[in-house]
């Protein structure tokens, strides 16, 4: 017998008058019952009357067709019209039943005598306890709340997923765990079901679980009507679509969510025995129910690869345990079907498993994506393993409050393991932060979250210092991701080095540029007093030929004129820096002298000049520097002697710790400190415009001393004269 004949045959036996008419209300179907009452002895002589015919319709019950298309169902006394035209009382429900576009397909009437009241209250009371078995046999969440958002009904999922019993959850207004802007958007969304009389599907809605993770639902919620067209409650059908295993096809009148099939089977001497399915199983399989059981059954068509595993669930199923299973069935077509059976046995009187009522869901496009989606990853993992750059992947970790605190390594490949000196799955899983502080010390992490909130990129050099398993420089971009970041990293320590050589060979030529510089300057400006000295020794030579002693400065002029060629060509031979200039050791007393012979001029002959250096006195310095540094302050010493008054110099050396100071003091024209005191060591600063020079002296005396490590101090007095202070190291 099929289920079809099994609800005419229950029907047949209801103690209840039920009469079921199309929307205008012409009577398609009575049961027997219906006859008995109302005195008719077949359903002939009622089929095809209107329903308005069999009953005296008080004041609001006149327009009960008009008021069902809006409350949906009607519950109250009502006059019956018996064929002998006598009047019987009692109670009626009537209800409608609508397709899933909404629109009315039938209008289902029950009568009950108004004696046999306790009879209803007892049917409705055992039609409550079996569709509650039904409700409980469903994996979605079913739930009812009245307008004060309190919980009237929950089927068990709902107690098993917030781990709490039915009898305690109802009654109570939401769980006291769970958090507080979720269920204020419910109580939300809730109002406007009430308030609207519409039902709302809400795509994606959270809920926190007994184990303290929030899932999410597909949710629809649906406004309750009285036989008045008052709303007070609304029913709420949750399915779990977090892990995206949604069972499809359970109940559709209620859900109103699948296009896929249920199906009802019975248990006899521990075979599974299909009685039943929705429409849509001919749809996917090519065969019905009916066609199954006449090939030999559901065990005929599915894959014999997977006859395994469809057979482990059936004895999960003989054992009483719920579950899902995936595996492949031969369709009609000869097309290869994979299937999603989520299926529940349901128990007898007797505590027995006697049946089984199940969804099926068509998952094949999915396991085709599966398949196609793992064919990419392979291929992704080879591009992965074969990159020069190491790969991580990883997501952001979030406190209580929803702050970022680190990020958790997800995937690596092998050259990202390697890098770090720690095998990949010691890695997996583990905080960046906590495993390498490092990434807190130079700002790393801050830089990853501003990655990942910002959605902008990063691309940066960096150092790895010494006592790390990869010392080193590296070059790292990092991206953003859906749920963190990914970095990919590159080792340039070789690129780095040739870049740092070939600065170094930079530097190198700038201090040879800078040599030959100083070399220009040198020779422009201190060979111009040897030179003007033996020009002047030989105009006067002319005068008197036979005059011996000017042979004599000519010829020590020129020596010593030869003297700062030798030494400006070693200037000319430095390759590297300042450390490859050659020292040498000069004694102080005679260096002077040779360089005060240079000096021929009408102010010098009659300037008294006096040398208090010891004859042991020597000194471990650069000799073109030295002479340079000298000629230059005794070249400004002879300069601006005043006209007025007879010259003086006076030069004398004292050691002070690790330097020999020389003093050259004047009795000059002076310098005004106050004023020239910033300008004295400037390029081209002059302070006599009076008195020819270009201003470049002081300048090359400061930095030649500072080259060697020494230093220059002046005091002056504008009319009394300057005194220099040259600090030149021992060593």
């Amino acid at each position: 017998m099929d289920i079809k004949s099994i609800i005419e045959r229950a029907v047949d036996e209801s103690i209840s008058a039920i009469a079921i008419s199309d929307p205008l209300g012409k009577i398609v179907f009575v049961n027997n019952a219906f006859l008995r009452y109302l005195g008719y002895t077949s359903k002939e002589e009622v089929l095809g009357k209107f329903a308005n015919e069999f009953w005296i319709p008080s004041d609001d019950q006149k327009n009960l067709i008009d008021s069902l298309t809006k409350t949906g169902s009607y519950i109250g006394e009502l006059e019956a019209i018996k064929k002998n035209k006598s009047i019987l009382k009692g109670v009626a429900q009537f209800s409608i039943s609508k397709s899933i576009s909404d629109e009315i397909q039938y209008i289902i009437f029950s009568f009950l005598e108004s004696s046999h009241h306790k009879s209803i209250s007892d049917s409705i009371h055992e039609t409550e306890n079996y569709y509650s078995q039904i409700l409980d046999s469903i994996s979605d969440l079913i739930f009812c709340k009245d307008s004060n958002f309190k919980i009237t009904y929950v089927n068990k999922a709902s107690a098993d997923y917030f781990g709490i019993k039915k009898s305690d959850l109802i009654g109570t207004y939401d769980i006291s765990e769970n958090k507080q802007e979720f269920i204020e958007e419910y109580h939300k969304i809730d109002s406007f079901v009430f308030q609207d009389g519409k039902q709302v599907t809400i795509e994606k809605e959270p809920h926190l679980g007994k184990d303290g993770f929030v899932r999410y639902f597909n949710t629809v919620k649906t406004p309750i009507r009285n036989q008045y067209g008052t709303i007070n409650e609304l029913v709420a059908v949750a399915r779990d679509i977090t892990d995206s295993e949604d069972i499809l096809g359970k109940l559709k009148l209620i859900t109103e969510i699948t296009s896929d099939y249920i199906y009802t089977a019975k248990i006899i001497e521990g075979e599974i025995i299909a009685d039943w399915s929705s429409g849509n199983l001919s749809k996917i399989v090519g065969y019905s129910v009916e066609d199954i059981l006449n090939i030999g059954g559901w065990i005929k068509i599915i894959h014999p690869d997977d006859l395994g595993i469809v057979g482990n669930r059936v004895s999960e199923i003989l054992q009483g345990q719920v579950g899902v299973s995936e595996y492949r069935v031969l369709a009609k077509s000869g097309e290869v079907v994979w299937i999603r059976d989520y299926s529940k046995p349901l128990y007898d009187e007797f505590g027995k498993v006697s049946k089984l009522i199940g969804a099926s869901k068509n998952i094949t496009i999915e396991k085709e994506v599966e398949t196609k989606l793992k064919e990419s990853n392979e291929r992704f993992k080879a591009s992965l393993e074969a990159s020069l750059e190491s790969i991580y992947f990883l997501s952001v970790v979030k406190d209580n409050h929803g702050t970022i605190i680190d990020f958790i390594f997800n995937e690596m490949n092998e050259k990202g393991s390697k890098n770090l000196g720690v095998p990949k799955e010691e890695l997996i899983g583990k905080r960046i932060c906590e495993l390498y502080p490092i990434n807190l010390e130079n700002g790393f992490f801050e830089q990853y979250k501003e990655v990942f909130l910002t959605k902008q990129p990063l691309e940066q050099d960096y150092t790895i210092p010494d006592g790390y398993y990869t010392p080193g420089y590296f070059h790292h971009i990092v991206l953003p991701t859906t749920d963190g970041i990914v970095i990919y990293n590159r080792n340039i320590s070789d690129i780095v080095a040739k870049n740092k050589e070939l600065e170094s060979l930079v530097q190198v030529t700038n201090r040879q540029n800078e040599r030959l510089r100083e070399y220009t300057y040198i020779t422009s400006h201190n060979l111009r007093a040897p030179i003007a000295n033996i020009l002047s020794l030989c105009n006067l030579l002319k005068d008197d030929p036979g005059d011996q002693l000017l042979v004599q400065m000519i010829e020590s002029s020129a020596q010593q004129l030869d003297h700062m060629m030798k030494n400006l060509n070693e200037l000319l031979t430095i390759e590297k820096d300042s450390n490859s200039l050659v020292k040498k050791e000069i004694q102080v007393q005679k260096e002077i002298q040779n360089l005060l012979l240079l000096y021929v001029s009408d102010k010098s002959h009659h300037t008294k000049i006096d040398v208090i250096i010891p004859n042991d006195l020597f000194l471990h310095t650069i000799p073109v520097y030295f002479e340079s540094i000298i000629n230059n302050v005794l070249s400004n010493a002879f300069k601006y002697i005043s006209d007025k008054s007879i010259g003086y110099i006076r030069i004398e050396a004292k050691e002070s710790g690790e330097f020999v100071i020389l003093m050259i003091t004047d009795n000059g024209i002076g310098i005004d400190l106050e004023k020239y005191r910033n300008k004295m060591f400037k390029m081209n600063s002059r302070f006599h415009p009076n008195i020819e020079g270009k201003g470049m002296g002081l300048f090359l005396t400061k930095y030649q001393i500072e080259s060697l490590g020494g230093k220059i101090e002046v005091e002056s007095q504008v009319g009394k004269g300057t005194s220099f202070q040259l600090y030149f190291p021992k060593m």
